[in-house]
């Protein structure tokens, strides 16, 4: 396939992939509460599921990578924030912040800052495809920032629409299937054009069904990802990921009876494709809390009377 009939061939798949959005049309029914969120943790759950914190809420966002002590001379923090901006419309961001640890290679505080920031939105339709199936359409874009480590980040732009859509079962109402798919469409950023070894060097497209389970604390999860090039780019790769993982809130007792929310997240990666094949594991730690409950919280001055 040549570079010209990729083109076309990509923009028919990316116009194709956003048409149910097109065509819906929002709903002016009675707005209702939202069923509890289900965020996103790299490397353990990554689809955007369509569930929204309540409308005009601040989540803030923690996320330590403790495992870059044994992986990377640096330390990575990521700062996050989702905000729920109506009842069907949710936006968030993140930033990537490192330091040298010292542990590695490199002295500790000898570099610090910024790798990367990722901004997004999504829109839950109120009746689009209802009663069956609970739809959600967003967009992310995520690039590189400074002159960051280059085992720290891909160094490319990501400007990724998707869609999701879910389907709680009556008979198991703890149980939700889904499937998302969407179009990452990569871009050389200003940072020096070297990608990870074992990502595909070009746009993809992909499509993830899956399944979640939720029994009290606990969220068992199995994503099952295919992406590929083909369609948008000259060479066709592809690769399959089958993400099992299970997230875990800790009771207060275990967090010094904390109001935020901390949450244990493991999973097992399995990848294969062109570029070979990979196993691993991921564990990560998170904790949040909803800033509009804490301003709540906060004692309220009384305004000087006139005179």
């Amino acid at each position: 396939m040549n570079s010209t009939s990729s083109r076309h061939f990509g923009w028919l798949l990316g116009n194709v992939l956003l048409l149910p959005v097109m065509l819906a049309e929002e709903s002016s029914a009675e707005k209702t509460e939202p069923a509890p969120e289900v965020a996103p943790i790299p490397g353990v759950f990554t689809t955007e599921l369509p569930r929204l914190i309540l409308p005009e809420s601040l989540r803030l966002t923690l996320r330590p990578h403790f495992r870059d002590f044994i992986n990377h001379d640096y330390f990575r923090l990521t700062l996050g924030a989702r905000y729920g901006l109506t009842s069907q419309w949710e936006l968030s961001g993140d930033m990537d912040t490192y330091v040298s640890h010292g542990v590695g290679d490199v002295r500790v505080g000898k570099e610090v800052g910024v790798s990367k920031i990722r901004l997004g939105a999504k829109y839950r339709f109120s009746d689009f495809l209802l009663p069956y199936w609970d739809t959600v359409a967003g967009i992310t874009y995520s690039f590189p920032v400074g002159d960051p480590p280059a085992d720290l980040t891909d160094r490319v732009r990501h400007l990724t629409p998707y869609m999701t859509l879910a389907h709680k079962w009556e008979s198991r109402p703890n149980v939700t299937s889904f499937v998302s798919y969407g179009i990452d469409f990569v871009s050389n950023s200003d940072v020096v054009d070297t990608l990870k070894g074992g990502s595909l060097e070009a746009s993809t497209w992909f499509i993830t069904p899956g399944v979640l389970w939720q029994r009290g604390a606990f969220d068992y999860s199995l994503e099952t990802t295919f992406s590929s090039t083909w369609g948008l780019d000259s060479r066709d790769e592809y690769a399959v990921t089958v993400r099992p993982g299970i997230k875990w809130i800790l009771p207060r007792r275990l967090t010094f009876n904390s109001h935020s929310r901390w949450i244990v997240g493991v999973s097992v990666n399995a990848t294969y494709g062109t570029s070979g094949s990979d196993f691993g594991s991921s564990l990560r730690l998170q904790t949040d809390f909803n800033f509009k409950h804490f301003l709540k919280r906060l004692p309220r001055l009384n305004p000087t009377p006139p005179p």
